[in-house]
């Protein structure tokens, strides 16, 4: 059970003064930032070292080759240390993937009116969790999305309510136990241990969304190389999570076999002239488009920013079609927020934000790190949210019942 304070928020284990340690497995990257406590100042730390490698062993949200993901971890971890003059000895941990799953959990107790306690509130959530079948999974976070106490419902800090009845809705999440024990296991052998494991979807959300977003209700999508996570955040806390399984890597590979092309040319063609906007200024431009030639060669070729934006298009609009399609399945649909908040390294791709919105039916905004200012020009990127989400999410005080 997580510590507590009167208000129900979980308290941060680190000091002041303290290194505090990220590390976030991506598809495309591995990412290490590495923080130091600072309770006086804005963001609560101030970051002395990052370190990025490309991500090896790991493709889709599972892992593909063991020693290749214990390299990448030890290089970025490696590079982090080396920049901030630290040596670190844990770290949290980033969890994504086709299998990490989401589902609420109801419960209530009763008693004679009096104040309701902290104490009241930890047995509710653990009647919530008796209702969760584990089996072979892990329990990644579980986290109170409301209330209620006798007629009234949607509280989101019970403690000190005088009432007679007492409820909860939890949002559980967890993930297969063999994917956390071979991620942990590579960790390990990169000499590390795993402090917290937090799902990737809520750090991104914990990294990118301000305040009022998380209070208030806001949709995070981060739209990563491998996959794309979704995270719901209602009340103040993680509401929901889904992920699917198309991110740039898929534009990427679109270009590459529409075009004839090697994977490395296609990206390097999406990330300088990609759009998914096909009325968008500069569609008529005429950009280089390498091809492989009969001898396996990259051979000179040319053609125009609107066909490359034809390949793009179809793609990006499954990505959003497929979220409004997952976010229909949700429990949540008839209080889902009705704002969204589009992050993650191809997200900044030309009309894809205009896209998000017309899919979606509501506004979107580009979200990058909140403590950007912090992180600097390095790391102050959207590719890097979930790894800011990481190392901020303790200060950001998400109660946990798990």
């Amino acid at each position: 059970m997580a510590t507590m304070d009167t208000r129900g928020v979980a308290k941060t284990a680190h000091k002041a003064g303290s290194l505090i340690a990220a590390l976030d497995i991506g598809s495309s990257k591995i990412a290490c930032l590495i923080g130091r406590i600072e309770p006086g100042t804005r963001a609560g730390f101030t970051l002395v070292g990052g370190g990025r490698q490309q991500s090896r062993g790991f493709d889709g949200g599972k892992i593909t080759d063991m020693d290749a993901l214990e390299r990448s971890i030890r290089l970025a971890v490696e590079d982090a240390e080396r920049e901030a003059g630290e040596r670190i000895e844990k770290v949290i941990l980033g969890v994504t993937g086709p299998k990490v799953d989401s589902r609420l959990a109801e419960a209530q107790i009763e008693f004679s009116e009096r104040e309701i306690s902290p104490r009241d509130v930890e047995h509710v959530w653990a009647e919530a969790m008796k209702s969760v079948d584990l089996d072979d999974r892990q329990l990644l976070g579980a986290y109170p999305v409301m209330y209620g106490v006798d007629d009234e419902d949607d509280i989101r800090h019970p403690a000190g309510m005088m009432g007679e009845c007492l409820r909860v809705l939890l949002n559980v999440v967890t993930a297969p136990k063999s994917l956390v024990q071979n991620l942990k296991e590579c960790v390990q052998r990169a000499h590390l241990s795993v402090e917290q494991i937090v799902p990737s979807s809520v750090a991104s959300g914990s990294g990118c969304l301000i305040d009022d977003e998380v209070d208030n209700g806001a949709i995070c999508i981060d739209v990563g190389s491998g996959v794309t996570s979704i995270g719901v955040f209602l009340n103040g806390a993680p509401a929901w999570v889904d992920l699917i399984r198309v991110g740039g890597s898929h534009f990427t590979s679109d270009i590459a076999q529409g075009l004839g092309t090697t994977f490395a040319a296609a990206e390097r063609m999406k990330t300088v002239h990609g759009s998914a906007d096909p009325a968008g200024s500069g569609m008529a431009e005429r950009i280089e488009a390498p091809r492989l030639g009969d001898d396996g060669r990259l051979t000179a070729s040319k053609m125009s920013r609107a066909e490359l934006c034809e390949i793009i298009l179809p793609r990006v609009e499954e990505i959003f079609e497929m979220i409004t399609a997952r976010l229909k399945t949700s429990d949540l649909r008839p209080i889902l927020p009705r704002r969204t908040v589009l992050t993650g390294g191809t997200s900044q791709l030309a009309g894809v934000r205009d896209l998000a919105s017309f899919k979606l039916k509501q506004p979107v905004r580009l979200g990058r790190p909140v403590d950007s200012d912090i992180l600097g020009e390095n790391y102050a990127h959207p590719a890097f949210s979930t790894a800011a989400g990481l190392i901020n999410y303790q200060i950001k005080g998400f109660a946990d019942a798990s």
